[in-house]
């Protein structure tokens, strides 16, 4: 499976990257692992933050780190208009799921609903899946917060077949 920053985040949060990681095959998009998914919140209450050390999981083996090409990159970027805002992790994994077979049975996971509904845009909304359902269908089921449910991604998935009728969002 191919994970956004959000979910990678929500996992530390929770408690459950060590054991997610040990199973799943867990790919990290390059710019998600360099820019993106860094920190964690430990302390709501006083918004102190601890480092991801993403490095470290790559270097064990436990997490596979991917990039995608520049060409794929700019290929998915250009097929939405500005009104879908996309962060450059988000297009990476995109690309990674559409630049060649490589990816062809990994899923999306993704806590960002513009990030969602660009995967579906793209023909992949049956390979986009919610935290909370990576989660229970290794016996890791827990409450999760309301962007990584299933509900949430569902929402994302119909506003898509909502925009993919009148076009909204893509170019030509």
């Amino acid at each position: 499976m191919i994970l956004d920053a959000g979910p990678i985040i929500g996992l530390h949060e929770l408690g459950a990257w060590k054991t997610f990681v040990e199973r799943y095959e867990v790919v990290v998009p390059q710019l998600v692992l360099d820019d993106e998914a860094l920190f964690h919140s430990k302390d709501a209450a006083t918004g102190h933050s601890e480092p991801i050390d993403l490095v470290a999981d790559v270097g064990s083996g436990r997490v596979l780190v991917a990039a995608a090409s520049l060409t794929a990159i700019f290929r998915v970027a250009s097929r939405f208009t500005d009104v879908i805002e996309l962060h450059d992790g988000e297009l990476e994994a995109l690309a990674l799921l559409t630049q060649d077979e490589s990816y062809l049975g990994h899923v999306f996971c993704s806590a960002d609903g513009a990030a969602i509904e660009g995967a579906c845009m793209l023909g992949l909304a049956d390979r986009c899946m919610s935290l909370e359902e990576l989660l229970g269908m290794v016996g890791l089921g827990r409450r999760v917060s309301w962007r990584f449910t299933k509900g949430f991604t569902e929402r994302h998935k119909r506003e898509d077949g909502e925009r993919a009728v009148t076009g909204f969002g893509l170019r030509d």
